[in-house]
């Protein structure tokens, strides 16, 4: 047997030998994206065979890579004696490839390597247009519009949105004011945020556009703005509390006007002490109360109730107008004549 025979012969046992190793692994990759867009969360499966729940096996991703997967805790799925665990990562990369960092896998009866695998990434250029909203998904849900006023002329739109494998974070819709996020919350695959906005008052519709990777394509969401079921009334977000300090308003002007008349007719020195003293309060509980500072970061909500829609974050440490007062609340002016309330929590502290 010449040596180059010999040779090939030990290539073809060891690739062989490799193959069913490979074949007869615990560990195993069983779904990584051929591709991905830019900015797309994506799913990562890994197979466990032979799963035992009393000795569940633990990963590592190498902490060093540049990649690192959205959440360290997968998603767990038990067929059988097989088990599948999901990581989710983002492409958030601008480069035409990223690489699954090296996973290390291991418990009482295996320690494995997964090593890195490279995946292409795309752009989605090609395939949007002048409204894409940042979005790419598996699906997107809008689960509830509310829309209260913000001004004169434009109005502040709420939307709570859920969607799978999605990138929720990237949202801004063109041809707004202003816009932001909040809550947004992760559960494997779901996930849902809470999305603002500020557009005219006389807008009837606006489109969320994104892109659907169950079609492969773009898709559209229209929300009627319109809609009596999307408005709330301000005085309902907490209407006793609020209709009490019109009340009492209304109450002081009341007090005020019969107190006038009666010195009007009775020329009684103490009618004017008392109308005096209900000037002065009213003008102590009603009158702006000068500046304050306000902390960067501070929220500023539409109404001084607990759950009132936020219309905007404070972007820097400001001195600005007090308004009025309201409990644990205060009503300050801030850009562009926008007004709002801030927790007093949120005035500076010295």
């Amino acid at each position: 047997m010449s040596f180059l025979t010999l040779r090939i012969k030990l290539i073809l046992i060891f690739i062989f030998s490799q193959l069913i190793f490979a074949a007869n692994a615990p560990y195993s990759y069983s779904y990584t994206p051929k591709f991905v867009y830019q900015n797309q969360v994506f799913p990562v499966t890994i197979l466990v065979k032979h799963y035992n729940p009393k000795d569940p096996p633990h990963f590592e991703y190498d902490i060093i890579a540049p990649l690192q997967p959205i959440d360290l805790k997968p998603t767990k799925l038990i067929n059988k004696n097989e088990a599948f665990f999901t990581f989710y990562f983002k492409a958030d990369t601008q480069e035409k490839n990223l690489v699954i960092p090296q996973l290390s896998i291991w418990n009482l009866s295996y320690t494995y390597i997964l090593h890195p695998k490279k995946i292409a990434v795309k752009n989605l250029d090609d395939k949007i247009g002048d409204n894409f909203s940042g979005i790419i998904a598996s699906n997107l849900r809008i689960n509830d519009v509310k829309i209260n006023p913000y001004d004169s002329s434009n109005s502040i739109v709420t939307l709570r949105l859920e969607a799978s494998e999605a990138n929720l974070e990237d949202i801004s819709l063109p041809n707004v004011a202003d816009d932001g996020i909040e809550n947004i919350k992760r559960d494997g695959a779901r996930v849902t945020e809470k999305y603002y906005f500020i557009i005219p008052s006389n807008k009837k519709s606006i489109d969320i556009t994104y892109y659907n990777l169950i079609k492969n394509k773009i898709d559209t969401k229209t929300i009627d703005l319109k809609s009596k079921n999307n408005y709330i009334d301000p005085t309902e977000l907490n209407p006793k509390d609020l209709s009490f300090e019109k009340i009492k308003k209304y109450l002081f002007i009341g007090l005020i006007v019969i107190f006038l008349l009666l010195l009007i007719f009775t020329k009684d020195i103490l009618y004017l002490i008392v109308t005096i003293l209900l000037i002065a309060l009213a003008t102590y509980i009603y009158y702006p109360k000068g500046s304050i500072c306000i902390q960067e970061g501070a929220s500023l909500y539409i109404l001084p109730t607990s759950n009132s829609e936020i219309s905007q974050q404070i972007d820097n440490q400001i001195e600005t107008k007090v308004i009025k007062k309201y409990k644990n609340f205060t009503k300050i002016e801030y850009k562009n004549k926008i007004s709002g309330w801030i927790k007093d929590e949120d005035i500076c502290k010295n």
